[in-house]
């Protein structure tokens, strides 16, 4: 494993830790209301808006486990951990390594926090979730609720933080023009 130890926690994260905490929050009112205890993030535009996870990476299984209640869980890549500690705020990463069937660790990480009884959700339409991934989670999971459009209409729904960085943009964008 690399060594993390002088990487600041979010120091390369594009917002502040109190922006990420309140975006998880709005989703699990969203969540609550639609009757799902746990989501399974997998796209990488939401997990970016949760988390502020981004990586060139993106083509290898990751995802975000949100419960309504409790801490959420990052399911990352053992090669990513350097970028996820840098990226996020997110204090609890289950690692697995090249060579591990990333989808019976997730199965492993929701029966080791207890959320295997729990109403799992998961985006059926996103663009991260090949057939054979979702088909594996089914067959071990059962019934799964779609959760696409919980995450979305947040995201268009712009923070002070975020109008501020997208008038910083603006104006380097008039500068260099």
């Amino acid at each position: 494993m690399q060594d993390v130890n002088n990487v600041i926690q979010g120091s390369e994260s594009a917002f502040r830790a109190d922006e990420y905490a309140q975006r998880i929050q709005r989703t699990r009112e969203r969540l609550s209301r639609a009757g799902v205890d746990v989501m399974i993030v997998t796209g990488p535009e939401n997990i970016f808006w949760l988390t502020g996870q981004q990586t060139p990476g993106y083509y290898t299984f990751q995802a975000l486990l949100l419960p309504v209640e409790g801490d959420p869980v990052f399911v990352i890549r053992q090669l990513e951990y350097f970028n996820f500690i840098a990226n996020t705020f997110i204090s609890d990463a289950a690692i697995y390594q090249d060579g591990d069937n990333p989808v019976d660790f997730l199965v492993g990480m929701l029966q080791q926090r207890g959320w295997l009884n729990k109403r799992i959700g998961l985006d059926k339409r996103g663009w991260f979730l090949p057939i054979a991934v979702y088909e594996a989670l089914q067959a071990k999971l059962g019934t799964i609720a779609d959760t696409a459009g919980v995450i979305e209409p947040l995201r268009a729904v712009k923070s002070a933080a975020e109008v501020e960085k997208i008038a910083l943009a603006a104006r380097y964008v008039d500068a260099g023009m």
